[in-house]
């Protein structure tokens, strides 16, 4: 296996591609989002793919990276959307090595803290990756206009902080509620 990151406009457009048929086999109801109405948003992501052997994608994964402010103290953000592997990956270790791979890249970059939501029943997963569960954290996507709460949509928080500030400030972000400012229709 092979694993590349991007920028999110860099991507090439064969795993462009591929990831959004991949995204189709994952969530067959949802309707690709205008590029132009998420644009900040997509401007501030990076792209993980990981490819087979024969250069065909095994899976991929997206790291959106926003600030936001808590209690006076801003904070660089980093997280995990879009984790999807190929069905005939699953179950064979690419996923661990797929959202390590990212969790070592947010570590090192210039993140305080990295922070997402999953369903329930993958905690375990990404617990192996390094993340440890929040359930009083309530993360909130979408748009001023019409927000989109994680405690509405039977997802849990998951959080790693990595440097001395989030560090000493764990606690109290662990029980905040992040507005993560990232566009219509879109979760973290």
């Amino acid at each position: 296996m092979k694993t590349d990151t991007y920028h999110y406009f860099s991507l090439p457009a064969t795993d462009k591609a591929a990831i959004a048929e991949l995204s189709h086999h994952y969530w067959p109801n949802v309707e690709d989002a205008d590029e132009n109405d998420l644009r900040y948003y997509l401007e501030q992501q990076i792209v993980v793919v990981m490819h087979d052997k024969n250069g065909q994608l095994a899976g991929s994964l997206k790291i959106p990276t926003t600030s936001v402010t808590l209690n006076d103290q801003r904070y660089q953000v980093s997280g995990l959307s879009e984790v999807m592997i190929a069905p005939q990956y699953l179950h064979k270790g690419f996923g661990t090595s797929l959202i390590m791979t990212a969790f070592a890249l947010i570590q090192h970059d210039d993140a305080d803290f990295s922070i997402f939501t999953c369903p329930p029943d993958l905690v375990p997963f990404y617990e192996l990756g390094g993340w440890t569960t929040s359930p009083q954290t309530v993360l909130i996507g979408g748009s001023s206009s019409k927000p989109i709460k994680s405690d509405n949509i039977g997802t849990v928080s998951m959080l790693s902080c990595f440097t001395p500030v989030a560090l000493d400030h764990q606690e109290q972000i662990a029980n905040s509620t992040i507005a993560l400012n990232v566009g219509p229709n879109v979760m973290w």
